[in-house]
């Protein structure tokens, strides 16, 4: 059939076995298929029985994509997408006008571009059952079928098309699309994406696109409002407690490129997958995000949206990756997140150390870092989200009271001492230190203190400090995983 088909509002597939599913890919999945054959997998993995395919969809992202490159083809392309959505529920083509949302089990979609590369388009899925355990940057999207108000929880994915879209717009996409959804940045389209790559910065001229460079990447960040940290992995940051690691030399005695051996990298990127915000990496001349972690057994799993590969793929190790060795780490943060991630870290290890040593009760915390049996956990936290949460760290009214009334940054850095023996357990947090997020790397400022039997609150322009005894630590971690 043609690809809009101007008598029908849609198409009613019930993929019963592997032929079915295969048809699907088939059918949409163009010169590159292994992203929607990965799309199809979490669907099916989630328990898919029926999809309903939306014809003649006007795709905002894919609409700004054609009028910006793909008219200006002599022989041009539809300028109609499809959108392709996922339900649990076997349903019915008379049903689809008024679905009950909670018993049709909605799974999520994916857009469909009429592009023989680059087929697959806007995606939000809900995550595959073995991901549950793990920490993901996943955010809620709202779409209307047919009228009907559906919800999913997932990451975003978008695949490139290798002339207009490629690999770091992709990725760049991803982390913008995430930040919108949390209400961080208004929206803007994969075409405005391409426009604010400056062509300066380059030598090639902007299209077909070449892809884009990390300075680049850094001023396409800065126009969408989430100027990026960047990680060189050359060059990187020493924290408290985090082990450095010896580099590893090649058969021809030299040192291998840190990407092979540097297990810093592991810390990095969990404070601020932690954070609930998307990692971009930069490796052998690609571009992707990383979208969450989880551990297995003692081996830390990475978990990505790689336009060539498709949403939720699992990484076993960035060493052995088909893109190894990594090169760069960029994280988009909010503005006013001045300070990183790890100048939290190193700032609360000096200050707990300090306790440890200096009050005999807290001695166990100063042995602890030092051991190792005691280890920092970071992540980056709105305030309200942590008002509301600590409702379950403490027992104590009167703490409760004291940290809610507490006037604090938009975003805090919270950094977590887990007692490793406890976790798994029930409550491992020893202590706590939040962290303005908006204060100096070189003199972190402090805003709230939990230790064993005592909670302090600081507040801004020289107030003085509120102190609640009895109420402190151990707490349970506000991490999804650590």
């Amino acid at each position: 059939m043609p690809w809009v088909e101007p008598n029908r509002h849609g198409w009613i597939i019930h993929p019963r076995d592997d032929a079915g599913w295969e048809a699907l890919l088939r059918e949409y999945g163009g010169d590159f298929p292994e992203p929607l054959q990965r799309v199809l997998q979490v669907a099916r993995d989630g328990g898919c029985s029926t999809v309903v395919v939306e014809n003649r969809y006007v795709d905002l992202d894919y609409r700004s994509e054609y009028s910006a490159f793909w008219s200006l083809r002599f022989e041009s392309p539809s300028p109609f997408a499809r959108r392709m959505h996922f339900f649990r529920a076997e349903l019915r083509d008379e049903q689809i006008h008024a679905l009950d949302e909670a018993a049709a089990g909605y799974l999520g979609y994916s857009i469909l571009k009429p592009l023989s590369a680059g087929a697959v388009g806007r995606t939000v899925l809900q995550p595959p059952p073995t991901l549950t355990s793990a920490t993901l940057a996943t955010v809620e999207d709202q779409v209307s079928l047919f009228g009907n108000r559906l919800r999913v929880r997932g990451v975003p994915f978008v695949q490139q098309d290798g002339e207009y879209l490629r690999c770091a717009h992709a990725a760049a996409w991803i982390c913008h699309y995430t930040a919108h959804l949390r209400g961080l940045v208004g929206r803007h389209t994969t075409a405005s994406i391409v426009d604010q790559t400056p062509s300066l910065l380059s030598a090639h001229r902007a299209l077909p696109s070449k892809g884009m460079n990390l300075n680049q990447l850094q001023a396409v960040f800065g126009a969408l409002g989430q100027p990026a940290l960047f990680y060189g992995l050359s060059n990187m940051p020493r924290v408290r407690g985090v082990a450095d690691p010896l580099p590893a030399v090649g058969k021809n005695g030299k040192v291998l490129a840190a990407g092979h051996w540097d297990t810093r990298l592991f810390s990095v990127i969990c404070r601020y997958l932690n954070s609930g915000f998307p990692v971009l990496i930069g490796g052998q001349d690609h571009a992707f995000a990383l979208v969450g972690w989880f551990r297995e057994g003692d081996e830390v799993r990475f978990v990505a949206c790689d336009d060539q590969k498709g949403p939720y793929e699992i990484i076993d190790s960035p060493f052995t990756h088909y893109k190894a060795p990594w090169h760069s780490i960029m994280v988009p943060l909010p503005p006013k997140v001045f300070l990183t991630g790890e100048s939290a870290e190193n700032a609360a290890y000096e200050l707990f150390l300090a306790y440890g040593l200096n009050f005999p009760p807290l001695r166990p915390m100063a042995d602890g870092l030092r051991a190792g049996t005691l280890q920092l956990r970071s992540s980056l936290k709105e305030v309200r989200a942590f008002k509301e949460e600590v409702q379950a760290q403490t027992t104590s009214d009167e703490v409760l009271r004291a940290l809610r009334l507490a006037r604090l940054p938009h975003y805090l850095w919270t950094v977590e001492a887990h007692d490793t023996a406890q976790c798994g357990a029930g409550p491992c947090v020893y202590a706590t230190a939040l962290y303005d997020s908006t204060s100096y790397d070189r003199s972190a400022t402090l805003n709230i203190l939990s230790l064993p039997g005592v909670v302090g609150v600081y507040p801004p322009d020289g107030g003085g400090p509120v102190v609640v005894s009895g109420g402190g630590a151990p707490w349970q971690s506000m991490l999804t995983a650590h």
